[in-house]
């Protein structure tokens, strides 16, 4: 009996160590900044030679500037939420050379990610970290257009998507550091409006692809570079 005993205590004392691994490699890891900032303002721009993609059954959404910026509280040098204002020009859309995206009244929140590994993190849609947040009344509007006409309409309504997700690295400069992210976000819900738009239908089988570099700011200006990095 003595034996079984032991070698039944050692293996909860393994599952047991094994699950304080697991849920440390799951621990929420904040955006860290200098700590005398009561404040950071950011602004991100897709990495070169790449572009963001919103793709939908009804055919895709390809925009060759895409950008944001944004501000968020720092608590003791920590940031667990930001809110971010994009903007999406030169876009094309569902077949046609141009298409207009208009984020008016919408932003993106991300709150508090999960740790991957040092330097690497990420929000995901299953666990309730990306949000698109739009005042009422208001949606991203995707407009292509012909000859200078509006063909259709897609919009994109406030919600929190629920898979995919959006991965955040550590990105050193010579002087200040900054961020990567990299965004596979799916289940997102939108509804077309017209022609290859769809029919006035809600459906929920969008993703969103991108890559992005942020950088970080003491001001609301921008001028003024600061570390923002994941522990």
């Amino acid at each position: 009996m003595i034996p079984r005993y032991k070698a039944l205590s050692l293996a909860m004392m393994a599952l047991f160590a094994f699950g304080a691994l697991a849920a440390q490699g799951a621990s929420a890891v904040p955006l860290t900044v200098p700590t005398p900032l009561p404040k950071i303002f950011v602004t991100g721009t897709q990495e070169t030679g790449t572009t963001h993609k919103f793709l939908t059954l009804k055919g895709n959404v390809v925009c060759n500037h895409s950008a944001y910026r944004g501000s968020a509280t720092a608590v003791s040098g920590q940031v667990n939420e930001i809110t971010l204002t994009p903007e999406y020009k030169e876009c094309s859309a569902f077949g046609f050379a141009k298409a207009h995206v208009t984020t008016t009244g919408c932003t993106y929140t991300l709150t508090t990610p999960t740790a991957i590994k040092s330097g690497e993190v990420t929000w995901g849609g299953a666990a309730e970290q990306i949000h698109v947040v739009c005042t009422t009344g208001n949606a991203i509007k995707i407009t292509p257009t012909s000859i200078g006409i509006s063909v259709c309409t897609q919009s994109i309504e406030s919600q929190t998507p629920t898979s995919g997700h959006i991965v955040g690295r550590n990105a050193g400069t010579p002087t200040e550091m900054d961020i990567t992210d990299e965004v596979t976000v799916k289940g997102i819900h939108y509804k077309g409006t017209g022609g290859v738009c769809g029919n006035n239908e809600t459906n929920i089988d969008a993703e969103y692809e991108g890559k992005t570099t942020t950088l970080c700011y003491s001001d609301e200006a921008h001028t003024v570079r600061v570390d923002c990095t994941f522990s």
